[in-house]
């Protein structure tokens, strides 16, 4: 089936797999969705990809890829305590089938998986993004998230986000601005996510715009989000709502 022939209406389904498993046939499938989206060289891109550990892969039932994220799990000591750290990169999704909260969902995945083995640890989702689209997932699902508009990033937290920035990205981190300098090798093709006027009248994508101001040349913006059971358990509840409301808008 063409992506062109794919039917909005169809259930997605994830599936988590070592990135060292995947196949040349899987490879180019990827490779079709994030061409559409992303200006990179392909050698580049999957290189990054098999770094990582894991890569959640998002298909309808027909078969039809529609996107992935990849993800590393790691944990990390600070301020005397050992935290979970689910990092998530290479995120794309066919514009038609955003909204399915497929990000979230394969997080919870993960995030179960790693809870049952040890229920102690305190977890954290950290990435990065040159997107408005991925940002406004924390403020339309979560309640806790740095950073954001209506308050300053507590000096406890940015000192955690610097060290883990520091960490992934070297240099190229700047603790002062929030943001990771872009690398000249990968950027959101013009029409994937851009910002007019009248996006800006969205609070969230102002804010966006305002703290990452070279999100168009590929400077990304490093996010946190504690992932407490109170809060998964208002992102799960906010996402039916809005499946429902969605499901009635279409009838």
């Amino acid at each position: 089936m063409s992506a062109a022939a794919l039917h909005i209406d169809e259930p997605v389904d994830i599936s988590l797999r070592r990135s060292e498993s995947l196949t040349s046939i899987e490879l180019d499938e990827i490779w079709s969705v994030t061409d559409r989206y992303v200006e990179t060289e392909r050698a580049l891109y999957e290189r990054k990809l098999r770094e990582m550990p894991e890569v959640g892969l998002w298909r309808t039932r027909s078969g039809v890829l529609v996107g992935l994220v990849s993800l590393d799990v790691y944990r990390v000591d600070w301020s005397g305590r050992r935290s979970v750290i689910f990092f998530t990169s290479s995120v794309v999704i066919d514009d038609r089938f955003r909204g399915r909260n497929l990000v979230l969902r394969t997080g919870l995945r993960a995030y179960w998986r790693e809870k049952v083995r040890r229920p102690w640890e305190d977890a954290y989702w950290f990435f990065d993004t040159f997107s408005y689209k991925s940002y406004l997932i924390l403020p339309r699902n979560l309640g806790v998230f740095w950073p954001r508009r209506d308050s300053a990033t507590p000096p406890a937290i940015a000192k955690f986000i610097h060290h883990l920035a520091r960490e992934r990205y070297g240099a190229a981190w700047s603790a002062a601005t929030g943001v990771v300098r872009r690398s000249g090798h990968k950027r959101l093709r013009p029409a994937t996510a851009p910002i007019d006027p009248s996006h800006l009248a969205d609070p969230d994508v102002a804010f966006f715009e305002a703290v990452n101001p070279g999100h168009r040349e590929g400077d990304m913006l490093v996010c946190l989000v504690p992932l407490s059971m109170r809060q998964l358990a208002g992102a799960v509840l906010r996402a039916m709502f809005k499946r429902r409301a969605r499901t009635r808008s279409r009838h």
